[in-house]
């Protein structure tokens, strides 16, 4: 039997180093900076049988002033496997959540698995059906490119699409440096390149840059890379880490640095440093080919699998309380527009 309990805040990174599907989602630096950012409360469960963690979740709770209840979401999350052990049944675990969440204590649970979940999208989605789960729209979905890099560096240059790697050679040869530093140190470099590219394209993201620019914890870090020549910056991106897995979170290449392909050169650098510093796995932050087709253009072509995250989910406890939850989160929706 599967039980569920919640535990501290400072016990959480021990929790999850157990894990290897761990994302920077589920770390307890950005879960507690996230919830905070929208008025919410991090909350974190492990799930056990006979003792054993086989599950994870860090739950950001928003609640309706009052009501003591909202909706729990959990990002790129739960964790559903364990380094050592077995993999236990994905339907119960959600189901086990479910039971914990909206039945015991009243919530909307809403969550996205990791894109590192076992089996494809269509079965897990399955799966959480099955466990009283219902697609929704409330939440964003998760689509990326992820590059797989234990097989090392000549593998991955031999990966790479023909073009890109043909620009990137000619990038390698245009004597541009690379400077990497935290984001304290390395902040203000790196907002005078996206501020430009932000003007120039209009682009507005959920969660802007400076909301990491102090982010830092036992559990999570990132880095500025920013690709320069003969004084000028070019190109820069950040990249965070946890456990062993690393992201794209931020990325800008102005004029300048797109004749010189720049941005070619950062990323392929970021690429070497994963491999350097014994990263798996290298998470592009995300494609859209809708809204950016050209940089998801540029990810596909690096080598990586495409993935679609399993979810959003959403499951919620049964009386009139949820549909208050849903209008409310609907009307504060249409106020912000």
């Amino acid at each position: 039997m599967l039980t569920v309990r919640n535990i501290p805040a400072e016990a959480w990174p021990q929790v999850t180093a157990g894990f290897q599907d761990l994302s920077y989602e589920q770390t307890l630096t950005y879960g507690v900076a996230a919830a905070h950012r929208i008025g919410a409360k991090a909350e974190f469960v492990v799930l056990e049988r006979d003792g054993r963690p086989v599950a994870a979740a860090c739950l950001r709770i928003k609640t309706l002033p009052g009501l003591g209840r909202g909706i729990a979401w959990i990002a790129s999350g739960p964790l559903i496997q364990p380094l050592t052990g077995r993999h236990d049944d994905l339907g119960s675990i959600l189901t086990a959540l479910r039971e914990h969440i909206c039945d015991k204590k009243g919530h909307i649970l809403r969550l996205r698995l990791p894109i590192a979940a076992e089996g494809d999208a269509a079965a897990l989605s399955n799966l959480a059906l099955s466990s009283g789960f219902v697609e929704t729209d409330r939440a964003a979905a998760y689509s990326t490119v992820l590059i797989d890099l234990k097989p090392g560096e000549e593998a991955l240059m031999r990966g790479l699409h023909g073009k890109w790697r043909n620009i990137l050679r000619s990038a390698l040869k245009n004597e541009i440096k690379l400077d990497r530093g935290p984001m304290s140190e390395l902040s203000g470099r790196f907002a005078a390149l996206y501020d430009a590219v932000q003007t120039v394209k209009g682009f507005q993201p959920d969660i802007p840059p400076d909301f990491y620019y102090q982010l830092s914890g036992p559990d999570f870090d990132h880095d500025v890379l920013i690709a320069h020549r003969e004084g000028k910056d070019l190109a820069t991106i950040t990249v965070g880490r946890a456990g062993r897995r690393m992201v794209y979170l931020f990325g800008a290449t102005p004029e300048a640095g797109r004749r010189l392909n720049a941005g070619y050169f950062v990323i392929w650098n970021a690429i070497l440093i994963g491999l350097a510093e014994g990263m798996e796995t290298f998470d592009l932050g995300g494609i859209d080919e809708e809204s950016n087709p050209d940089v998801t253009r540029f990810k596909r072509r690096t080598g990586g699998e495409e993935i679609l995250a399993p979810g959003p989910f959403q499951a919620q406890p049964a009386g009139p309380v949820p549909h208050l939850v849903l209008r409310a989160e609907a009307f504060r929706k249409w106020m912000r527009r």
